[in-house]
């Protein structure tokens, strides 16, 4: 609980990078600013709960298996 806390109040303190880019008016970088926050944030907490996050490899193992086992079949 502590850790989500933490995590939760970390991303509070980074949102103090944001006047700047206001007065810059650098609008896609807040966008992205607050994009990757979230993300990392969630990845975070998601990480602290002990719920398991699939990488890339399991995504690309499973889109390209098909293409492995026809390519398989054809020079086999």
């Amino acid at each position: 609980m502590w850790a989500i806390i933490g995590t939760v109040c970390t991303g509070a303190i980074s949102f103090s990078e944001i006047p700047p880019l206001i007065k810059k008016k650098c609008w896609k970088e807040i966008v992205i600013f607050i994009l990757l926050l979230l993300i990392g944030m969630t990845l975070s907490i998601l990480i602290i709960k002990d719920i398991t996050i699939p990488t890339p490899i399991d995504w690309i193992t499973k889109i390209y298996s098909p293409l492995a086992h026809f390519m398989d079949r054809i020079l086999s």
